[in-house]
C-alpha cells in the first residue's frame, strides 16, 4: 500500500505547455501513426548526427578517443531517451511516459536488441570483462526501484543519480581497459575527425532533429494513450521505448551481421546505466518525476509499477548466467531473450 501524495496530483493536473498548435486531433489515428514513424526516424538521425559531430569536435580539441566514448558518445546515444523524457515530463506533464521510456528502453536493449543479435550470430565475450559493469547495472537498477517507492523521484534523488554517473565515468576513466570493453565500437567508428565546422554543423542539426522528433513523438504518443484509454506508462514502455532505442537497435544489428556482435554487449550495458543515471537523474533534477500511474477504470488508487521494475532488473540479471556459460550468448539464449521480451509485452497489454 502506497500513501497518496496530493502535491503529485498537482504535477499531472496542470494543463500542458503549448509550444505549437495541437495537431493530433485533426489528423486522427492514421496521421498520428505516420507522425510516430517519422518522429522515430528523426530521433535516430538526430542522435547519430549528435554523436558524430560531438566526437569530431572532441577529437579536434585533442581529447583521447576512449574518453570521447565515455562522455560524448554515451551522452549522445542516450539523448533520444533524454529529450523525449524531458518533453513528456516537463512539457506534457506525462511523467509516467518518461519512466516507462527508460524502463522499456532497458528491457528492449537486452530482450529485443541483444536477443536479435545473438539469434543472428552467437556472441562470444569474456565474462570477466563485463562482470563489474553487470554488477553496477544491477546496483543502479535496484537503487532506482527503491528511490521510487515513495511515488516520486525528487530533485535531490535526481541529483544523487547524476553524482553516481560522474563517479561511474571517473572509474571508467581510471580503468581504460574497462572503458574500451564498454564503448569499443563507437570509439572505432568515431575515431576520425577532420572538420571543426562540420562537427558544429552536425551537433546543431542533430539537436534540432532530436528536439523536433521528440516533441512530435510525445504529442502523438499522448494522443494515442488518451484516445484508447491506454495507461501512459504502457505507451512509454512500448512505442516510446522502441522509438528511442532505434540507435542501439541499428548499431547492434549491423555489428551482428558483421559477426562483431560481442562489442554490442558492453554498449548495451553502458546504455542501460546511462538511461538510469543520466536520463532519469537529469529529468528528476529538472522537475520531480511522478512514478505512480493515475488510477484508471475501476482502480481506486494509483498503481505502482512493481512488475515493470522487476522485469527490467530481471533482464539485467539474466545476463550473468548467459554470459558466464562458456562465455557465449548463443542462439538458444537469444531466442529465450526474445521470447521473454514478447511475453512481457503480451501480458502487459492483456491487462491494459
Amino acid at each position: 500500500m502506497h500513501p497518496s501524495f496530493p502535491h503529485r496530483d498537482n504535477l499531472t493536473s496542470r494543463p500542458p505547455i503549448m509550444l505549437f498548435p495541437d495537431y493530433t486531433t485533426l489528423i486522427g489515428l492514421p496521421g498520428n501513426i505516420v507522425v510516430l514513424l517519422f518522429s522515430a526516424l528523426l530521433l535516430y538521425l538526430g542522435g547519430d548526427r549528435l554523436v558524430s559531430g560531438g566526437s569530431r569536435l572532441a577529437l579536434g580539441f585533442g581529447i583521447k578517443p576512449f574518453v570521447i566514448g565515455l562522455t560524448v558518445v554515451a551522452y549522445g546515444t542516450s539523448m533520444p531517451e533524454f529529450v523525449v523524457s524531458f518533453f513528456a515530463n516537463v512539457v506534457e506533464d506525462s511523467a509516467t511516459i518518461s519512466l516507462g521510456n527508460i524502463i522499456g528502453s532497458n528491457i528492449t536493449n537486452i530482450g529485443l536488441i541483444l536477443g536479435l543479435s545473438a539469434l543472428i550470430f552467437p556472441i562470444h565475450i569474456a565474462f570477466q570483462n563485463i562482470r563489474s559493469q553487470l554488477f553496477f547495472l544491477f546496483g543502479v537498477s535496484m537503487l532506482l526501484y527503491m528511490l521510487s517507492w515513495d511515488g516520486v523521484i525528487t530533485r535531490a534523488e535526481g541529483g544523487f543519480l547524476i553524482v553516481l554517473l560522474v563517479g561511474y565515468l571517473f572509474a571508467l576513466y581510471k580503468m581504460p581497459e574497462m572503458a574500451e570493453e564498454t564503448f569499443e565500437e563507437v570509439e572505432q567508428e568515431d575515431g576520425q575527425a577532420r572538420s571543426f565546422v562540420r562537427g558544429v554543423f552536425l551537433v546543431l542539426t542533430g539537436s534540432i532533429l532530436l528536439s523536433g522528433g521528440a516533441w512530435s513523438f510525445v504529442k502523438s504518443s499522448v494522443w494515442v494513450a488518451e484516445q484508447f484509454g491506454i495507461p501512459k506508462l504502457y505507451i512509454g514502455l512500448s512505442i516510446v521505448a522502441l522509438g528511442t532505442s532505434l540507435p542501439e537497435l541499428a548499431t547492434s544489428l549491423v555489428a551482428a551481421f558483421k559477426k562483431e556482435s560481442e562489442i554490442s554487449v558492453g554498449n548495451i550495458i553502458g546504455s542501460n546505466v546511462f538511461n538510469i543515471l543520466f536520463v532519469l537523474g537529469g529529468i528528476g533534477l529538472i522537475k520531480p518525476l511522478a512514478v505512480l500511474e493515475p488510477a484508471l477504470g475501476g482502480e481506486t488508487l494509483p498503481r505502482f509499477p512493481h512488475a515493470e521494475y522487476l522485469t527490467m532488473i530481471g533482464f539485467g540479471l539474466v545476463l550473468f548466467p548467459l554470459s558466464y556459460h562458456r562465455n557465449t550468448i548463443g542462439r538458444i539464449a537469444g531466442l529465450t531473450l526474445l521470447a521473454g521480451y514478447f511475453v512481457f509485452y503480451w501480458m502487459m497489454f492483456r491487462q491494459a
